[in-house]
């Protein structure tokens, strides 16, 4: 082993923390990861309200328990949509350290982009031909058009879920007119994303982080998977899959969500918002395939780090 790292990515809604051994010829070994929902950016993304401050802090506190049980000899955090526009943002990364001493970054949606890109890398067979990947937070959504090479487009845009939710779902479930009101916002907000098809010829989407997660783990029941089962670092569904299951979300309520199989508490609220989101991308592109990627931006973090210690 040559050294362990633990990476925090201090999310809009959600703080995640990967603990890995990185050992040899570029190879890791994940010894812990958790997600927690947190709502940094429940009141807004101006300002972090005080009660989601504190609530921030004490997800710190908690997994610094954890990191004081695996001694990582490196921790990382990384700060994206709500820490880098809030205007207390700085400030939240200062008490951060406080609470856990370690290297905090406040990174840009290109640089979220990039990360993320790197993450998928190492969870999805890529070839040569570009796909389109996808990464839904709360406060930003991150498109990136690559192969399995390089990097071609990639733009993050503030259009995460929370930030739809908060500007167009009022009822539940979801009103035809909201559902049309929120399209139509998100067919102009996306013209440079959909400029790129007279460039690149797309018919897969990547789709990495929570709302993905939650999709795959809902149509695995349906494609003789169960959510245990679902491949270690990918999972393919059909648009005709993802079809299907966007229906079932629209004429959703709360309470009915909740109760659907492979739906996570926390995400419950957004996923209307994050389906929307998905079709229109899907319904642009003419996507065929859909895969859920099982990495992200902290494995790409990760990958990063390992390449510097390679050199």
């Amino acid at each position: 082993m040559k050294k362990r790292i633990a990476i925090l990515d201090l999310g809009t809604n959600t703080f995640h923390l990967l603990i890995a051994d990185v050992l040899e010829e570029a190879k890791f070994k994940v010894l812990y990861k958790a997600e927690e929902f947190v709502q940094l950016g429940e009141q807004g993304l101006e300002r972090i309200g005080e009660k989601p401050f504190e609530r921030g802090l004490q997800q710190i506190r908690r997994y610094r328990t954890v990191m004081d049980e695996y001694h990582p000899e490196q921790i990382i955090a990384f700060g994206t949509a709500a820490i880098r526009t809030a205007s207390n943002g700085h400030d939240f990364m200062e008490q951060a350290r406080v609470v856990c001493p370690m290297e905090v970054r406040k990174i840009s949606g290109d640089e979220e982009a990039t990360l993320i890109y790197l993450g998928v890398k190492q969870a999805v067979q890529l070839l040569p031909a570009p796909v389109l990947m996808m990464d839904i937070g709360g406060g930003s959504t991150e498109f990136i058009i690559a192969n399995d090479d390089q990097v071609f487009w990639k733009q993050s845009f503030p259009l995460g879920a929370s930030v739809l939710l908060q500007q167009f779902q009022q009822h539940d479930p979801a009103t035809a007119e909201e559902v049309m009101r929120m399209r139509i916002f998100l067919q102009d907000a996306l013209q440079p994303l959909f400029l790129q098809q007279q460039h690149y010829y797309i018919s897969r989407l990547i789709g990495a982080s929570g709302s993905f997660d939650t999709f795959a783990s809902m149509i695995a029941p349906d494609a003789a998977y169960t959510e245990d089962q679902l491949p270690a670092t990918a999972f393919d569904f059909s648009r005709e899959q993802f079809q299907q299951l966007y229906q079932r979300l629209l004429k959703s309520n709360l309470q009915e969500r909740l109760q659907m199989k492979g739906m996570k508490a926390f995400r419950a609220a957004m996923m209307v918002v994050a389906a929307i989101l998905t079709d229109v991308v899907v319904q642009q592109f003419r996507v065929e395939q859909i895969t859920q990627s099982a990495y992200a931006l902290k494995e790409g973090v990760l990958w990063k780090l390992m390449q510097q210690e390679e050199h």
